[in-house]
C-alpha cells in the first residue's frame, strides 16, 4: 500500500503488486500506469522523494509444492503483468519451466514487454486489435496452447482485470489445471478493516481479498455474482 505524503488526493493509500525486489540494494520495484490522481502523484515524483509504504500484505503466489522441471503458465492482461518480473525470477531459481502469455487491447498496452524478454520464459503476445502478436484475447491464446499438449502445465498463475479472470476460470477448470489468480479489488486499508475489497465467494458470501487474497484459486470466487455486481457498477 503506497502513499504520497502531503497530498489531499488520493486520501487513502493505493494497493500495488510488488513487481521486483533487489535485496542486495534494498530496492522494491512497482509498475505504475497513470490513470487517476493516485498514479499521477507517483508519476510526478522526483528521484529521492519520500513515500510511505505499508507492507508486504496479503497472500502471494505459491510454488513450493511444484517439482523442478515441471512447467507452469503465466497469463497476464495489460498492467496485470506487474507482479511477474519477481515471480519469473523466483520460478527460474526453483528450476521450473514457464510459458508467459501477455495480452492487451492494443500494442501500446504491452509497452513494457521488453522487460520480460530478459528471462528464459517463452513470451506469447496477443492483442485484441491484432496490432502486436496474435489477434484475439490472451485467454484464447493460452487455451489453444494448453490444448495442444494436455497436462503440459502443472499450474497457472494469472493477473489482470476481472473480465479476463471470468473468461480464464472455466478454461482452467475444463483443462483441469490448478490456478491462482491475483484478483483486482479496491483496497482502502489493506489489512481487512474497511471491507472495501470484498469479492463474492462460493464457500461463503464474501471473500476479503486483502487478507484472504489477493491471490485466490478461481473455484473460490462466485463469478456469476461478480458479473452482476460489475454490471451494476458500470
Amino acid at each position: 500500500m503506497l502513499d504520497v505524503p502531503g497530498r489531499v488526493r488520493p486520501y487513502l493509500r493505493r494497493a500495488y503488486s510488488v513487481a521486483d525486489v533487489v535485496l542486495s540494494r534494498g530496492e522494491v520495484e512497482f509498475l505504475v500506469k497513470t490513470i487517476g490522481p493516485g498514479t499521477r502523484a507517483l508519476e510526478e515524483l522526483s528521484e529521492g522523494t519520500e513515500v510511505h509504504l505499508l507492507g508486504p500484505l496479503g497472500r502471494g503466489f505459491s510454488w513450493a509444492s511444484l517439482e523442478p522441471d515441471q512447467a507452469v503458465a503465466i497469463v497476464a492482461g495489460g498492467i496485470g503483468a506487474a507482479p511477474f518480473p519477481f515471480l519469473l525470477r523466483t520460478l527460474a531459481e526453483a528450476k521450473l519451466r514457464v510459458d508467459f502469455f501477455l495480452g492487451g487491447r492494443r500494442a501500446s498496452d504491452l509497452s513494457f514487454r521488453d522487460r520480460f524478454r530478459e528471462t528464459s520464459a517463452p513470451l506469447h503476445l496477443a492483442t485484441e486489435d491484432g496490432s502486436l502478436g496474435d489477434k484475439g484475447f490472451v485467454t484464447e491464446i493460452f487455451r489453444d496452447a494448453a490444448q495442444k499438449v494436455p497436462g503440459a502445465y502443472a499450474r497457472v498463475f494469472a493477473c489482470g482485470p476481472m473480465p479476463m479472470f471470468a473468461a480464464l476460470a472455466p478454461i482452467v477448470a475444463e483443462l483441469g489445471i490448478p490456478a491462482e489468480f491475483s484478483t483486482e479489488a479496491d483496497m482502502g486499508c489493506g489489512f481487512g478493516v474497511c471491507l472495501g475489497c470484498v469479492i463474492p465467494g462460493r464457500e461463503k458470501p464474501f471473500i476479503v481479498s486483502c487478507v484472504e487474497g489477493p491471490i485466490l484459486p478461481p473455484e473460490k470466487i462466485a463469478w456469476e455474482k461478480l458479473r452482476k455486481i460489475e454490471s451494476l457498477i458500470h
